[in-house]
């Protein structure tokens, strides 16, 4: 399934900024610092109350280690892009003083497969690419070539430890956290994949509760779209996925890699032609077997641009109407037009039968898979485990029941007879529902605290978001990313400072008070989600002394003081900075405002 990428999420940022007004602009920082070294400013987007609180913080922890902050510039997406990814030159991107930025807070999606192409690599450095970090090291751009040249899994993996291993001494970001999902359930729920299923990966024909022949899930937003080509929602998405099913599936037993599914095998010896050899057995709910011309229709189909699917465009680059050579019945060959580290992802297209969508022009399955969905249940199936019974659009209720020849093909039936996905209005009603017994599980994104949840019968699945928040550097600046101003000039210094600042981020107080236990200390910009994560590595802890420490190794005349604690969250009455807006009240603001929105996931294809 295609993920959207970094550069669309800024896109989508920066038009969001015009319908979502800054709230803050532009304030001199007042007071008095300590002996500073150098100032710098801090750009921050306003659009989470989270994000607020700690950059915030970081305005009163850097000048504890001689860092004064001149400028916080909490701002919209609007402001922020001509200064990073949209700077108009001349480059490169200056300090924020000149235009550009010294220190931006930022957060990043990512996903199981994480190419850090774009974002690290010396070709991409802004305007060439998005890499407006300007970060530029040979060793890394190395790593980086191998790594997307690997395919095979753990030769994959032994590169993303090297990139992550890079990334966490030269910090060109420093991470700050790894956002937390909690999925309340029923105590007795078993099997379940948290991680695939918010990746929006997980059939749920092995997740089972004792006794119980059906299972209830909370959703927050109703069902629009009834295609697996064509849909927006991640709720959508993942009832979607409980019928509709590829070639290749992820599996959480090899470390979420792609296993066959529906095919016996698949191989290739170039990363660009591989041989797939079907199932005997595979069948489509109804019966009919499924066979190469099924294989040919769903791949022609998904780059057939009338069917007007979310990932169209993301198809094309891959493979065209020619590229599936058929052996027989059940093998065939597929020639992709171009190598790609994360082919396996194509060869799990989800699988629509021919025989039922066939005689459907391209341009009206979505009209088709509407009315069906509405009028004629009986068609939306796969091959997957569930098939659709029954859509209550009043309600927004979908019901799907037993594919009844999965076992045929898969050798073991679903534990669910049925399985309701059930919109509720609200968090309240959802958990309410949970209590009650009559909702198994509810989603994540109906934003539960985890002292909600001291509920009778009740347990909850924690699961790493697939992203991270962090503080990106501009590589740039004379004191931060070149060190040429440094006492100690040159390139060494700039990487001790970015190592100080590390180290007076309080990243478990964050965590424990700021999100509520629903976060990880960052480690490295690679999200804890992805294959590959290598958590052998420990976060920077919070460390006045280490940190002043580093500035002494760049060549400040910096006092090595007795260990500090972790600071609180709460902002001193003495605090160094005025933003206009006395801060508790805007964090109250915020946080009354966050609190009492609910927001959809969207994703794309």
């Amino acid at each position: 399934m295609r993920k959207i990428t970094q550069k669309n999420i800024l896109v989508m940022l920066v038009l969001a900024s015009f319908i979502i007004a800054p709230l803050y602009g532009e304030k001199k920082i007042t007071g008095e610092n300590p002996g500073p070294y150098f100032s710098i400013s801090l750009l921050c987007p306003n659009t989470s109350p989270a994000r607020n609180q700690w950059a915030s913080l970081m305005v009163e922890q850097l000048p504890k280690i001689g860092i004064a902050v001149d400028i916080f510039d909490h701002t919209g997406w609007a402001q922020i892009s001509p200064r990073v990814w949209g700077h108009p030159g001349p480059y490169p991107i200056p300090t924020y003083a000149e235009g550009g930025y010294d220190i931006l807070f930022v957060g990043w999606s990512g996903g199981l497969d994480w190419d850090p192409t774009g974002l690290y690599d010396s070709p991409s450095i802004t305007p060439n690419g998005d890499n407006f970090y300007q970060y530029n090291n040979p060793v890394m751009d190395n790593a980086i070539g191998n790594y997307t040249s690997s395919f095979v899994l753990a030769d994959r993996i032994e590169w993303l430890e090297e990139i992550q291993a890079i990334l966490y001494e030269d910090n060109p970001s420093i991470p700050i956290i790894y956002p937390l999902e909690v999925y309340p359930h029923n105590e007795n729920v078993t099997n379940f994949s948290g991680l695939l299923w918010s990746e929006e990966y997980h059939p749920f024909y092995k997740m089972f509760i004792p006794g119980e022949t059906e299972f209830h899930y909370a959703t927050p937003a109703h069902f629009e779209d009834f295609h697996p080509y064509i849909f927006e929602s991640v709720y959508d998405a993942q009832w979607l996925r409980q019928i509709y099913n590829g070639l290749l599936q992820r599996d959480s037993s090899i470390n979420n890699g792609y296993s066959p599914w529906l095919c016996e095998s698949f191989s290739s010896s170039d990363g660009l032609t591989y041989n797939v050899v079907i199932k005997t057995d595979a069948c489509w709910a109804d019966g009919t077997d499924l066979t190469t011309d099924d294989i040919i229709y769903n791949y022609q189909l998904a780059v057939t641009q009338s069917l007007a699917g979310t990932s169209y465009s993301s198809n094309i680059k891959y493979w065209d109407n020619s590229s599936i050579t058929k052996t027989n019945d059940k093998e065939f060959s597929i020639t992709f037009k171009q190598a790609y580290v994360f082919q396996d992802g194509n060869l799990a297209l989800d699988l629509i039968p021919e025989h039922i969508w066939g005689a459907i022009a391209p341009a009206d399955h979505e009209a088709a898979s509407i009315n069906w969905t509405n009028n004629h249940p009986e068609k939306m199936f796969g091959a997957g485990p569930y098939m659709l019974d029954d859509y209550n659009a009043t309600n927004g209720v979908i019901q799907l029941e037993a594919n009844p020849h999965f076992t045929d093909w898969h050798g073991a039936a679903p534990s669910f007879d049925d399985i309701y996905f059930e919109y509720k209005s609200s968090k309240e009603a959802a958990l309410a529902a949970l209590a009650a017994g009559t909702i198994d599980m509810v989603d994540a994104q109906f934003s539960p605290q985890l002292n909600e949840l001291n509920l009778p019968g009740v347990s909850y699945t924690l699961v790493d978001d697939p992203g991270v928040q962090e503080m990106v550097i501009n590589m740039e600046h004379p004191y931060l990313g070149t060190g040429d101003l440094c006492p100690n000039a040159g390139k060494q210094s700039a990487r001790y400072i970015r190592k100080a600042i590390s180290h007076i981020l309080p990243r478990e107080m964050i965590c424990n008070e700021i999100l509520n236990g629903l976060g990880r200390p960052g480690v490295t910009a690679c999200p804890s989600v992805a294959i590959g994560f290598d958590d052998s590595l420990d976060y920077y802890e919070y460390s006045i002394e280490t940190a002043l420490q580093y500035m002494a190794l760049a060549g400040f005349d910096a006092p090595v003081p007795t260990p500090t604690p972790t600071p609180t969250p709460t902002t001193s009455t003495n605090s160094s900075f005025n933003i206009g807006i006395a801060v508790p009240v805007i964090i109250g603001i915020f946080a009354l405002i966050g609190s009492s929105i609910l927001i959809v996931n969207k994703r794309r294809k």
